[in-house]
């Protein structure tokens, strides 16, 4: 099959037209590879580098409103009011409401910043919008507090804070500290603590988009979340090389760490003002997802081009190698003697071409068909031969049998015995009715037997007790179909050859189901056959020349006329197996294939 015409066409054809597609498509997905991902990271490092400049404006906005609150005359007069211990309490409340006015405008006039309070050392915060606490020093062990005197660090991680407006107190903030210094003594009394709403800072954030699974986040140098930020597992490759991002001298810039085994690409910006890293991881795998799905979109466009490639090299191929494969098909037919189907399935749906291929298929269909007229006209020739052997057959046992009974009857009528004329008639009567029968060459079993019944019963009353008959049949077999009239000739013929026996005429009739046939036998206790004649028999079925008992002039024409029958009937099918010894009797057994139940 590989090595047939349309195979080599349609293999010439896929590799001209898929070569190139192939190669065209290798090509284009490793510099798409490069180039897409490329994109990604620069239209990524761009969103980053506009966040970044985002928080540094916003951080040096805030910066320069805490100098400013810080250098302000009202804010200093505060703090000189603190550090004097004499002044009068009366002086201590209004100092407090001018820093409270003077708080509230600065607040007022910058929309990012929520609030703003000054806290003392002594346990004293003033605040915005009236809110003031006294000998509260709880915020002196805050961590926020404690961490700014000891490390130094001025912005605050996203957090909760209770000294602002009530509004403001379930409201997350990052703060700025500024130390609390009277500029005239440089004395530290405490912190300027400025809030900025977390979500001022975050929801910018959350809408870089850094591929599917890709995170971006706003981290202190040590790793830490800044907002209200977690960071996934799956994307904290970041945090081993975050040392190594703080030592870095840049402003920005990009890295590959491994985690969970795979390759990530980790983008980062210093935000220096706030001491700040703003970092973005992703896996480098889906910095190709896009281009994953361009090459399987390929590979669809490819599969269809290869099936229409399939398809135009089997339509150009069509006017020779079709015709021709079918003309091959159609040879191996006729060779297996397949007339039929060599001229109704691959010929008769081909199409004729119009070339010397379409010229050879033409004469082989003429051939083809008028063999198949030969073959067919000699067949039925044949078939209505054999019929009619049949039917002479069948025509043959009637007049004998007809021959015998009247004369049975004729000798009844002799004796005087009318009874035994009136039963004879009347089993006669049914026996031509069934012999009659010309409606089916095929009767049930048990219409045969019942058949042989009657026979035996005019027998009976012709010999008296010199015979004796025994049927044994099988119930379950009656529906069973057989060849009709077999069984009446062997009868008859047993009980002719076992009249010379001394003890009388002893015949056995009896029927059996062997496997998918059926088998009958009749034996006697008659003189027996010929071992001569038996082979002769033998020979004829093995020949197929049972059918000249028609010629016959004489001997077991009963016999012959059974077995040619039989033959005709069920072809290969029927087998007869014949033992006789002289003076013992003969047993004939006849097996018969089941066609039909």
């Amino acid at each position: 099959m590989f090595y047939s015409l349309r195979t080599r066409l349609s293999a010439t054809f896929i590799l001209v037209f898929l070569v190139p597609f192939i190669t065209m498509v290798a090509v284009f997905a490793q510099v798409s590879n490069t180039v897409i991902g490329t994109s990604i990271e620069e239209s990524t490092s761009q969103t980053m580098d506009q966040y970044a400049s985002f928080v540094n404006t916003l951080t040096t906005q805030v910066e320069d409103v805490a100098n400013q609150v810080l250098s302000n005359e009202v804010t200093q007069m505060w703090i000189t009011a603190q550090l004097d211990k004499s002044l009068p309490q009366e002086k201590r409340i209004t100092a407090d409401a001018e820093l409270r006015k003077f708080l509230s405008s600065i607040a007022l006039n910058h929309s990012s910043i929520s609030s703003i309070t000054l806290f003392n050392e002594n346990g004293t915060a003033v605040g915005i919008r009236d809110k003031a606490f006294n000998d509260d020093p709880s915020f002196l062990n805050g961590d926020w507090y404690t961490t700014f005197k000891r490390d130094g660090v001025r912005w605050v991680p996203a957090h909760l804070d209770p000294y602002q407006p009530n509004y403001l107190e379930k409201v997350s903030m990052n703060s700025l500290l500024y130390n609390l210094v009277q500029l005239s003594s440089f004395r530290d009394i405490g912190a300027l603590k400025l809030n900025v709403e977390t979500t001022k800072i975050q929801t910018p954030l959350d809408k870089i988009k850094f591929g599917e699974t890709g995170r971006v986040y706003l981290v202190d140098m040590d790793g830490h979340p800044v907002l209200e930020q977690r960071i996934d597992e799956g994307m904290s490759g970041f945090l081993q090389e975050m040392a190594g991002i703080a030592r870095d001298k840049h402003s920005g810039g990009k890295l590959t760490v491994k985690q969970n085994g795979e390759s990530h690409l980790v983008l980062y910006r210093k935000i220096k003002s706030a001491n700040w890293a703003l970092v973005g991881e992703v896996k480098e795998s889906e910095l190709f997802e896009k281009m994953k799905r361009v090459q399987q979109t390929m590979l669809v466009v490819g599969a269809l081009l290869l099936l229409l490639t399939i398809v135009a090299a089997f339509w150009l191929s069509s006017g020779i190698a079709r015709p021709l494969t079918r003309l091959a098909s159609s040879m191996r037919l006729v060779e297996r003697g397949d007339f039929g189907r060599a001229e109704d399935e691959p010929l008769a749906r081909m199409p004729i071409p119009r070339n010397e291929v379409g010229y050879v298929v033409k004469v082989f269909r003429n051939m083809v068909q008028r063999l198949r007229f030969l073959i067919e006209t000699e067949f039925q020739a044949d078939m209505r031969r054999k019929d009619a052997e049949y039917k002479a057959l069948l025509m043959q046992i009637n007049p004998h049998f007809l021959y015998n009974t009247l004369e049975a009857i004729g000798s009844l009528s002799a004796q005087k015995r009318s009874e035994e004329v009136i039963d004879v008639t009347e089993w006669l009567g049914q026996m031509l009715r069934y012999s009659l029968r010309a409606d089916s060459d095929v009767v049930k079993l048990k219409d045969e037997m019942q058949y042989i019944r009657d026979y035996v019963s005019i027998m009976k009353v012709r010999f008296g007790d010199r015979i004796r008959v025994e049927i044994g049949d099988c119930p379950e077999l009656g529906n069973t179909p057989i060849v009709k009239f077999i069984l009446q000739p062997l009868v008859e013929n047993a009980i002719k050859f076992s009249q010379e026996n001394p003890d009388g005429a002893f015949v056995k009739v009896g029927t059996r189901r062997d496997g998918d046939a059926i088998e009958i036998e009749v034996s006697d206790n008659g003189t027996g056959m010929p071992e001569e004649l038996i082979e002769e028999l033998r020979e004829e079925m093995a020949r197929g020349r049972m059918t000249d008992v028609l010629s016959a002039g004489g001997r077991r024409i009963g016999l012959r006329n059974v077995l040619a029958r039989c033959c005709l009937h069920y072809g290969e099918g029927f087998s007869a197996n014949i033992e006789s010894s002289p003076r013992a009797g003969t047993r004939i057994a006849l097996r018969l294939p089941v066609k039909g139940e």
